[in-house]
């Protein structure tokens, strides 16, 4: 990953210095998600991958983040005449960050739950 992926997933430990918290919910919980794990019609292996969708939104992010770079550039040179575009193009690339940082958040958070489920 390089670019805008890069700065979102920054390579430390996310789960150092986590605040320990118990299972919301207990064994009720733990018995939802293991029912919510297979889903009726469903065979495994059918559509995109995960891995392959998540590729595809980071791709889409870098894209995003370069559009509204190469507007902002184009703004100062003189070759972009619309600020509101340029501020447009900004905005998207912000909201696509910032959705990618709340993901990720919650995906750690996620797997900090199941690690904390008893077996």
């Amino acid at each position: 990953m390089d670019g805008v992926a890069s700065r979102i997933v920054d390579g430390t430990n996310p789960l150092a210095g986590a605040p320990a918290r118990g299972v919301a919910g207990g064994p009720a919980a733990a018995a939802r998600v293991e029912a919510a794990g297979s889903v009726e019609g469903a065979e495994p292996g059918e559509g995109p991958s995960f891995l392959a969708e998540l590729a595809r939104a980071m791709s889409r992010l870098e894209g995003l983040a370069g559009e509204a770079d190469r507007m902002a550039r184009g703004l100062v040179t003189g070759q972009v005449d619309d600020v509101a575009q340029v501020m447009i193009a900004s905005e998207k690339a912000r909201l696509a960050i910032e959705l990618a940082v709340q993901l990720r958040n919650k995906a750690i958070e996620a797997y900090q739950e199941i690690m904390r489920m008893p077996l």
